[in-house]
């Protein structure tokens, strides 16, 4: 029997998350950021096995989560 596992939503993504994931739907959000931190997002994709677009999601989910713990 498949054991099955519950993903987060977008909402709910963290870096901790982006190992085991599977894909999930998004939409288009266009942003300039800094070329040195386009690399290091890419970086860490490839590391995590994961898109930009869930690293960038996770990484906001994590700041948003600090600020409201403050």
């Amino acid at each position: 029997m498949k054991r099955q596992t519950i993903e987060p939503t977008r909402s709910q993504l963290r870096i901790s998350d982006l190992k085991a994931r599977g894909p999930v739907g998004s939409r288009l959000m266009n942003v300039k950021i800094p070329a040195h931190l386009h690399d290091a997002i890419g970086k860490l994709a490839r590391t995590l096995n994961a898109s930009k677009t869930a690293v960038v999601i996770a990484l906001l989910n994590e700041g948003l989560l600090r600020v409201t713990k403050r």
